[in-house]
């Protein structure tokens, strides 16, 4: 399966069996976490056979059942050489990571609030944890979510270039950490395309999301250079 099948593929699972993760399993995503915190200055753990995170009452309210594996997003609250904050470089590198996910067999949710912070993650001074991935074998594979105007995201969307739109249809099959789409994309006349997030909680972490489906879609880097390190996009 490959990331762009993985876009359509990929539906939040909030209920797991409890069968383990393979061994090829946690080597592929450990290897791909190391990459990504490298890249975009982050400090992601995988977490496997915990049922801490997800047995509080905030968990239950959110029908989470049997998650025992999960994708702790951390990093520093302010990195020098970043264009991009925190939440969105922490939205950009787990949306890889959901598709990673999905072409391994497994399936996934990204959750904003309702986990408890444990011991094992790691959280060093200066950072922040500011999402967690459940990851596992779905009793199910999840289902779309209702889908928003297109032009809500995208007011140009019908005037766009094919490039732009299928950015956009990627987006709309985004994960959210919240559930919500709150951002807005915009093309000039010239083709720049500009992102923003509205005024609600954890915007910011899904517009990191957003712009990654996006430019999976568009088939083009446009964000991905501000979301890196100076050491790490110099070597590009």
């Amino acid at each position: 399966m490959t990331l762009d099948e993985a876009v359509f593929a990929r539906h939040s699972v909030r209920r797991y069996r409890p069968d383990p993760l393979t061994k090829e399993q946690v080597e592929e995503l450990q290897a791909h976490i190391r990459r990504l915190n490298e890249t975009f200055a982050l400090h992601m753990q995988l977490i496997v056979n915990d049922d801490v995170a997800f047995s509080g009452r905030l968990a239950h309210y959110g029908s989470f059942r049997n998650v025992k594996n999960y994708i702790a997003v951390a990093g520093q609250k302010s990195t020098a050489g970043c264009e991009a904050t925190l939440d969105e470089r922490a939205g950009y590198a787990a949306a890889e990571l959901v598709l990673l996910a999905q072409t391994l067999g497994l399936n996934t949710c990204v959750v904003g609030l309702t986990f408890k912070k444990t011991p094992t993650i790691e959280i060093d001074d200066g950072e922040k944890l500011e999402l967690v991935i459940a990851i596992g074998y779905g009793e199910t594979q999840g289902v779309q979510h209702p889908m928003k105007p297109v032009t809500r995201i995208a007011p140009d969307y019908d005037k766009a270039p094919d490039w732009f739109k299928k950015g956009i249809d990627y987006v709309m099959l985004a994960p959210s950490a919240l559930n919500q789409f709150k951002a807005k994309f915009t093309i000039d006349e010239s083709g720049r395309v500009f992102a923003k997030h509205r005024l609600a909680y954890f915007s910011k972490v899904d517009l990191g999301i957003f712009k990654y489906f996006f430019e999976l879609g568009a088939g083009k880097e446009i964000f991905r250079r501000s979301m890196q390190t100076l050491r790490s996009s110099d070597s590009i």
